[in-house]
């Protein structure tokens, strides 16, 4: 039997849609100098606050488009300040989410073992 519950299930869409930004992320860095290159932009919080609302945290979207920035003379528009702050925002949102995903088994432990 599966332990999963909604904590678990919310904590668990916002890992996945944290990674993905990651790896938009990256490969904007990565593409900095191509030319036409249009930043990706990861949206998922809406998703995920709207699927809670529901009861259903399993029911997010991850939103993967391209960023509406202006673009520099060779068409590319990642802006490097920007990414860098980004991945830093979402490295420190996943860290975050490893945390509380350690606390609820922490938590799920303890009940298990009962009082010591």
């Amino acid at each position: 039997m599966p332990i999963s519950d909604v904590t678990m299930d919310t904590i668990y869409q916002a890992m996945h849609g944290l990674a993905a930004r990651q790896r938009v992320v990256a490969d904007n860095i990565a593409n900095i100098q191509t030319p036409n290159f249009q930043a990706g932009r990861v949206n998922f919080e809406s998703s995920l606050r709207r699927a809670i609302g529901m009861g259903d945290p399993n029911a997010t979207s991850v939103d993967v488009g391209k960023s509406g920035d202006p673009a520099r003379q060779d068409g590319n528009n990642v802006n490097l300040d920007d990414e860098t702050l980004s991945l830093t925002d979402t490295n420190l949102r996943y860290q975050t989410m490893v945390e509380a995903m350690n606390a609820k088994f922490r938590l799920l432990r303890t009940a298990m073992n009962g009082p010591l």
